[in-house]
């Protein structure tokens, strides 16, 4: 939280200083601090459908502006020491001066423009999210323990309800998972950017209700980063989401078996975030193995059923863990970067930013989420459901 609003303080001077160069005189501080008014106005009224509006031009604006303009100051920085070595006097400095005027005036009017086109092309394309599907191998420990059936899961993530979230897009949802009948649905975390409230009263109790009825054997959810912010607001979305019919983990586990499903094990992790929130440690994943996976006195564990972990972020398993590992991992958090240029950089922070990979011996899933946070713009990435087919190869 720290470094966000420390980059976040300096963005603000770097568009500060830039904007205050695009008009000689007071005109060009004056139209950067009304930049800056706006942005601080759409941050503080976010929680309304006009404030969200602000906030997604601002936040989308920002991010072009930003590296426009140090494209620019690098260029201008490197115009300047080899013009100095040219020319001298007056004459330099006023060209120069209008020079840089025109130019930052020039980037500011384009990074505008690139706003609202990647606002046009990006907020349609956030709302269509896809439906991938893919086919996960599973293997046991042991041939006599367990049915090999195969199972069914749907996976989504990062669902971030807010002022401009479409309720089409949940009844979407919806109707979809229903008409697949998956036997597990399961939920990756950053469920509300509102609190409890604000959802019952937008009416999406019922429709996440539906989401849940939709699981032959459960529906399963856990807590992301976001979940963090609500806490310390005093909501509790994971009680709202086990009243809606979910059951939910929070650094636990829980194995389930009904007739015709084979029995699979799920463990839910606690987001980081959240643990910092409550000042505690995730518990170790140590203590979070399938107590049916101990086969002897000794302590020694075999893998007698599919065990399948959920993890908000996707930072892998801990280093100072030496044990049996998960089958398959499923995060989310990242959204693919969301929108350009975020997607072409976060790559440069996380291990496995999106999709298949493996992460410390784990095959894991990263999806990009079914919504986005904030501006709900994609240019770049997708929002995307996840239908998987668990096999026995």
């Amino acid at each position: 939280m720290i470094f966000f609003f420390g980059l976040l303080l300096t963005a603000i001077v770097v568009l500060y200083l830039n904007i205050s160069r695009t008009l000689p005189g007071k005109g060009g501080k004056l139209l950067a601090l009304g930049f800056l008014l706006g942005i601080f106005l759409s941050m503080t009224l976010r929680d309304g459908v006009v404030g969200a509006i602000l906030l997604t031009f601002f936040t989308i604006w920002m991010c072009q502006a930003l590296w426009m303009f140090i494209l620019l100051d690098v260029f201008l920085m490197g115009r300047f020491f080899w013009l100095s070595h040219k020319m001298t006097g007056s004459g330099y400095q006023k060209s120069s001066a209008n020079f840089v005027c025109k130019s930052t005036r020039g980037v500011l009017i384009a990074s505008i423009l690139l706003a609202l086109i990647l606002i046009g092309l990006g907020v349609p394309h956030n709302a269509d999210y896809q439906v991938r599907t893919q086919d996960v191998s599973l293997k046991t420990d042991c041939d006599s323990c367990g049915s090999k059936k195969p199972f069914t899961a749907v996976y989504f993530s990062d669902i971030h309800f807010a002022p401009l979230f479409r309720t089409a897009k949940l009844e979407r949802l919806a109707a979809q998972v229903d008409s697949i009948g998956p036997d597990f649905v399961l939920f990756g975390g950053d469920l509300s950017d509102v609190n409890t409230a604000t959802m019952d009263e937008w009416g999406y109790g019922p429709l996440m209700a539906k989401v849940a009825k939709s699981a032959k054997v459960a529906a399963i959810a856990i807590n992301g980063n976001h979940e963090a912010m609500q806490e310390r607001n005093g909501s509790n979305t994971l009680a709202w989401l086990r009243s809606n019919g979910w059951v939910t983990m929070d650094d636990s586990t829980a194995c389930f078996r009904k007739v015709g499903v084979p029995e699979v094990c799920f463990t839910g992790r606690t987001d980081f975030q959240v643990a910092r929130t409550r000042g505690t440690e995730r518990k170790p994943l140590a203590d979070l193995v399938p107590q049916q996976f101990k086969s002897d006195s000794s302590g020694a564990y075999r893998k007698v059923s599919p065990w399948i972990l959920l993890d908000h972020q996707p930072k892998g398993i801990e280093p100072e863990y030496s044990g049996i590992l998960p089958d398959f991992a499923l995060s989310g958090h990242t959204h693919d970067g969301q929108f350009f240029p975020g997607n072409l950089i976060i790559g440069l922070v996380w291990r496995l930013a999106y999709g298949f990979g493996m992460l410390d011996g784990v095959h894991w899933l990263v999806s990009s989420g079914i919504d986005s946070w904030g501006p709900p713009v994609r240019v770049g990435s997708d929002t995307e459901l996840w239908v998987l087919h668990f096999l026995y190869r």
